[in-house]
């Protein structure tokens, strides 16, 4: 969808030279591109490309203007023959670049197409009529770039036959069998230990102890002493012996 914008057309109190309508320096429209510029960026927004087909449409309507003395907009679309998807228009008339650009950014609708982040070219025309710039700005958003549609290649495909001659590598040879492993010798047994005699169990302690425990001694049975042999009569030493015969010496 296309839309057309307008800027207010602005007349700044000037007096009139009646004169022949001529065309500014190109540098005087190079300023009000600078100064437009300037203005976007110290908004974030990008500069305007200069487009040729723009410049010569209003470099046109300025003079038409400059030569009826006074400033109306042109229909937008007469002239432009690029693929537009939004175009915008300022006129004004005054004594000077810096006076005309101030007055267009103290104006809403003006300053609106000043710093429309949609626009991205413009073109500037300025012709005089004596002392009197007659100026048009005109702003352009391009429709965007068409894609053409990816077509898939044709469904014609190449195949190649194999070659018939064909390469079989041989069989590998089996591999061979290997030897079942020897079994292993059964481990002897551990030779057993020598029987040694057995070591006193080690005296434990305990942290409690119990009571003493007294057993009365077991008297022997009667009939148990009597069982018992006599010791044998134990023959008299030779000391005992000398004693008594010395007894017997003094009884007598």
């Amino acid at each position: 969808m296309r839309k057309l914008v307008f800027g207010l057309i602005l007349a700044l109190g000037v007096s009139f030279f009646p004169g022949t309508a001529q065309a500014d320096t190109v540098s005087d429209e190079a300023a009000f591109v600078a100064k437009i510029n300037d203005l976007r960026a110290s908004k974030g927004l990008g500069p305007l490309q200069v487009n040729a087909n723009l410049t010569a449409k209003a470099r046109s309507w300025s003079a038409g203007m400059a030569a009826a003395g006074r400033i109306w907009h042109s229909t937008l679309s007469d002239g432009v023959t690029e693929d537009w998807r939004k175009l915008g228009e300022n006129v004004g008339m005054g004594g000077s670049v810096d006076g005309l650009h101030t007055a267009f950014v103290n104006s809403l609708h003006h300053y609106e197409n000043l710093v429309d982040p949609s626009f991205s070219h413009v073109g500037i025309g300025i012709v005089m009529n004596g002392r009197t710039i007659y100026v048009t700005e005109v702003f352009m958003q391009l429709m965007a770039p068409k894609t053409s549609p990816v077509t898939a290649p044709p469904a014609t495909t190449t195949t190649t036959a194999p070659k018939s001659t064909t390469t079989t590598a041989a069989p590998k040879p089996a591999p061979k069998p290997q030897a079942a492993p020897k079994p292993q010798a059964a481990p002897k047994p551990a030779p057993k230990p020598a029987l040694t005699a057995a070591k006193p169990a080690p005296t434990t302690t305990s942290t409690t102890t119990a009571p003493p425990v007294t057993v009365p001694p077991v008297e022997p049975a009667a009939e148990a002493l009597a069982a018992a042999p006599a010791d044998p009569p134990r023959a008299p030493s030779a000391l005992l012996v000398s004693v008594l015969e010395r007894l017997r010496t003094f009884d007598s």
